[in-house]
């Protein structure tokens, strides 16, 4: 069951691995041009960099900024600020602010207590509960929500397994790694059909983190996502910080499963060409 969909898988498979370091003013952007030749045991270790990053990681705080576009008003796009909060095993708070409203309302949040997510949407005025499920039934720990099972422990070879995962290019200082993702599941597909991640190099000091995200959606939307003021490891959290919340005025109602997402169509958007994203723009 997708029941939080792509927005919350979208942060933990760029900042499941970062460090605690802010990014330094100056840092360079995303390269043009096409890519070189990247040999394929460069994409291995930089992924076996990040499991052992991701092995010491306890929680996580990033600031959020996020741009969705909709192929039907490509000029239109809507903005949004928020903030993510994850610990493990599987534990998460999210909100979603539109920039434009300035009433507060038009809002997304989610929280997860480690046996439901709780979706809340601000203009619906509802809270839809999700459970996830039992653990003695996925004992491999998936819970079919992809920040979830990244969070809770996803490793270098079993994301090669269930992605085609390439290194789009990395520049020469090795400031910047850029991955591209293609899904390989069903279920991945109808989340994502494909994505580029800006991460910042080994060569620094904030090995892996996240920059910049950009995906296309199965149909024909666009995210980009981009990643400030990180925190990790961050003492005295517990799991009394992710427990639902009630709002005044919200119907509570239980999730059912989506209908199936259409195809990618022809014409639809595709990767920005050259370097993709650009970090911090």
């Amino acid at each position: 069951m997708r029941y939080a969909g792509f927005t919350l898988a979208v942060v933990l498979i760029g900042v499941v691995a970062a460090h605690a370091q802010q990014p330094v003013a100056g840092a360079p952007v995303a390269p043009s041009g096409a890519p070189g030749a990247v040999p394929g045991n460069r994409l291995d270790a930089h992924l076996d960099g990040w499991e052992k990053k991701m092995g010491d990681l306890t929680n996580f705080r990033f600031v959020l900024s996020l741009k969705r576009t909709n192929p039907t008003f490509p000029n239109a796009p809507k903005s949004y600020s928020g903030v993510v909060l994850c610990m493990k095993p599987n534990y998460a708070v999210l909100r979603l602010n539109y920039d434009a409203d300035k009433t507060g309302n038009e809002y997304e949040a989610f929280i997860c207590d480690g046996k439901k997510v709780y979706e809340y949407n601000g203009l619906a005025r509802t809270i839809t509960h999700w459970p996830l499920p039992d653990p003695k039934a996925s004992p491999a720990g998936a819970t079919d929500n992809l920040m979830l099972d990244f969070l809770s422990g996803m490793k270098a070879r079993d994301a090669k397994d269930r992605f085609d995962i390439t290194l789009y290019k990395e520049d020469e200082k090795g400031h910047y790694i850029y991955l591209d993702v293609k899904p390989k599941l069903a279920k991945d597909k109808a989340e994502f059909q494909q994505l580029r991640m800006a991460l910042y190099g080994p060569n620094t000091k904030y090995t892996y983190l996240p920059a910049q995200v950009f995906l296309v959606k199965p149909g024909g939307d666009t995210e980009q996502w981009s990643f400030k003021e990180p925190q990790t490891n961050i003492p005295g959290l517990t799991a009394k910080d992710f427990t639902y919340q009630k709002v005044a005025g919200f119907r509570d109602e239980e999730g059912k499963p989506p209908a199936p997402q259409g195809a990618a169509r022809p014409g639809m958007p595709k990767l920005p060409a050259g370097g993709a994203v650009r970090p911090n723009r």
